[in-house]
């Protein structure tokens, strides 16, 4: 957990056996553990805050539909992850996926997360960054243990997390053109 600190990832903690945080306020900017000797006190699994490290995640739930709903918008998900500095965080769960970027100093953060669901409400796919109220969410790091498989979640791809590759820029502007559509949808 230090070594994420140190490498400017703020992150919070997660109880063993949980994907997510349980302290109140885990994901307000104050609450963010930025300081290489509190992370390092850490005894559970480690989230990281996007929000408050300028990153996003490009979270996977079914493969299928969502190279589907990526290519209609003219993106191929397969080339996304054959990039040669592809960053992935591996949960070791069939048809899902995860992959993780920087955000470019052009984007004013934080950036509201988008998810994509099919007919029956079930996630496809999440543009992971911060909630409605502009506070983080955040993602599990390796090498916290899954919940479900017990085992430890993995660094994947050939890039290295220290330094995240950029968001493509045909994925920050679908993810930037959905968000209106999709809150004009919701009300």
């Amino acid at each position: 957990a230090a070594d994420y600190v140190q490498h400017a990832f703020a992150i919070c903690a997660i109880p063993l056996g949980r994907k997510g945080p349980t302290a109140i306020g885990w994901n307000l900017p104050e609450n963010a553990i930025t300081c290489p000797t509190a992370a390092a006190a850490l005894t559970g699994n480690v989230g990281l805050l996007h929000a408050w490290s300028n990153t996003m995640a490009l979270d996977v739930d079914d493969w299928g539909a969502a190279s589907e709903w990526l290519l209609a918008r003219g993106l191929n998900l397969a080339q996304l992850f054959a990039a040669p500095d592809r960053v992935e965080i591996v949960s070791g769960r069939a048809g899902r996926a995860k992959l993780l970027f920087g955000l470019p100093a052009s984007v004013i953060t934080p950036v509201q997360t988008l998810q994509i669901k099919d007919d029956d409400g079930e996630m496809i796919l999440e543009f992971r960054c911060a909630d409605s109220g502009g506070n983080s969410m955040q993602d599990v790091l390796p090498p916290s243990i899954h919940p479900d498989t017990g085992s430890p979640y993995q660094w994947g791809g050939p890039g290295d997390w220290r330094n995240l590759p950029v968001i493509p820029d045909a994925l920050l502007q679908i993810w930037q053109a959905e968000r209106p559509n999709r809150a004009k949808a919701s009300t």
